[in-house]
């Protein structure tokens, strides 16, 4: 007795058990390029869709990480804007009117010199706050050999000074410049506060 009907058949198909009709080798060949064409597709769309879903995960992710880096940005910049308008201010009401103190002899000197050039055989007049006033004298009687007059103004402040050589006038005010100075920096630090 044969155990050949417990296995399934591989050979060619055959209609019925009469019919002896087989597959010729062309019919064969079309299945086969027929199943590889499918099986070629199938593995085409995979792959297709496998890289459209790679695309899509690399553009979420990578806008993802450019808004973080981006937020990262903006956060160490607002932190560090923050963490300096201390050290600013500071510099605008401590070490500038210090700077425009030790400057305002040297300014007015150069000053002088530049309108006496012009206008040698004048009377310099030098309007300064009382508390300048001997300073800027003995500055001025070092350097210039011009004859001037030094006209105390209670009203002027310690930075503020008027040059006067007959008809030409001059104003040094180095207060006026510390307090542009500090509104640039309270507006800069006033709108980086409003950006973050």
């Amino acid at each position: 007795m044969s155990i050949a009907h417990l296995y399934q058949d591989f050979g060619p198909k055959t209609l019925g058990r009469d019919a002896n009709i087989s597959l010729n080798d062309v019919e064969i060949e079309d299945q086969k390029l027929d199943s590889f064409e499918k099986g070629y597709q199938a593995g085409w769309d995979d792959a297709v869709n496998a890289q459209v879903a790679t695309k899509t995960r690399i553009s979420s992710d990578l806008a993802k990480n450019l808004q973080e880096v981006s937020f990262s940005y903006h956060e160490a910049r607002s932190t560090l804007t923050k963490s300096l308008e201390p050290l600013f201010s500071d510099v605008v009401a401590t070490l500038l009117p210090e700077v425009a103190r030790h400057s305002l002899g040297p300014h007015v000197v150069a000053q002088l010199t530049d309108m006496v050039r012009v206008q040698t055989d004048q009377v310099i007049e030098i309007t300064v706050s009382p508390v300048n006033l001997e300073t800027i004298e003995t500055l001025i009687e070092n350097e210039l050999e011009s004859p001037f007059v030094m006209v105390p103004d209670p009203n002027l402040s310690e930075g503020q000074v008027f040059l006067r050589i007959g008809v030409e006038e001059r104003e040094i005010d180095l207060d006026h410049v510390i307090e542009t100075v500090g509104a640039a920096f309270n507006n800069f630090f006033t709108a980086t506060g409003q950006d973050s």
